[in-house]
């Protein structure tokens, strides 16, 4: 059963996404690479004079794997967000996925599926650009380690994108959400420092944020090796939920 969903649904529409963002990739690439690359020369570079370390982490080492995970995570959700919406808005190539038939749940895990790889590439290639200036080197063990805890996370941003995807008629609107949402998520998740850092009232708050979870398990994976078990099983319980809830959503939405 799941053969054939892969052979009908699946991997025609993750080489159909694959393919779709070879169209202008040299600029692409140059634009993934400039955001982390700017935040990496600004707070890295720049305060390093000031913070010295954090958390006995070298402070350049401690915000690499965070710009790593936050690049994979903006990919998931860009992918997401867009290639659901291009399918139903531009291209129109949802109806035809629909009446072959093919279901909404094999829809999401080949944009899941096409988002991650992207992702992958993208903050690979990050990586890549930051290590070469960060005091820090990478072993298979912590890479390994590192995308345990970065899938969860770009399951449930794929999903929240393709949500946007359904309900945005407009692309601009999935931009402003992404300021107004998905921007403060990931920044108060403890990407340039630890949420430690905060007053003990919003600490409260943030430890029950999934990008408190992905950032700081990430890092940890990252510069130990090590995933952070508990933080790991809640991402993937969060990223089922997320992907049943959206597959249900999304298929009542487009029956209306």
């Amino acid at each position: 059963m799941w053969v054939l969903h892969l052979k009908r649904g699946i991997w025609p529409i993750f080489k159909k996404n694959l393919m779709g963002e070879t169209r202008g990739w040299f600029l692409e690439l140059l634009s993934t690479i400039a955001v982390p690359l700017s935040f990496f020369l600004a707070f890295g570079l720049g305060l390093r004079g000031d913070i010295a370390d954090v958390d006995g982490v070298p402070y350049m080492a401690f915000i690499t794997p965070g710009l790593i995970a936050l690049t994979i995570q903006l990919e998931a959700f860009r992918s997401g967000s867009w290639n659901l919406w291009l399918s139903i808005r531009h291209h129109k190539t949802i109806d035809e996925y629909r009446i072959k038939p093919i279901s909404m749940a094999d829809i999401l895990v080949g944009d899941v599926m096409s988002g991650f790889t992207l992702a992958i590439i993208k903050g690979s290639l990050v990586a890549i650009t930051l290590l070469l200036l960060s005091p820090f080197t990478l072993t298979l063990p912590k890479l390994l380690a590192f995308l345990a805890m970065m899938l969860p996370g770009a399951v449930m941003f794929t999903c929240l994108g393709a949500v946007m995807g359904v309900v945005f008629r407009r692309p601009d609107q999935i931009a402003q959400i992404q300021s107004i949402i998905i921007t403060p998520l990931l920044y108060l998740g403890g990407l340039f420092f630890p949420i430690s850092r905060f007053p003990q009232a919003i600490q409260n708050v943030l430890v029950w944020v999934p990008t408190t979870a992905i950032f700081e398990g990430g890092r940890q994976a990252f510069l130990a090796g090590h995933c952070p078990l508990q933080m790991l099983i809640g991402l993937w319980v969060l990223a089922l939920i997320a992907f049943f809830a959206t597959v249900a959503w999304c298929e009542h939405q487009l029956r209306h």
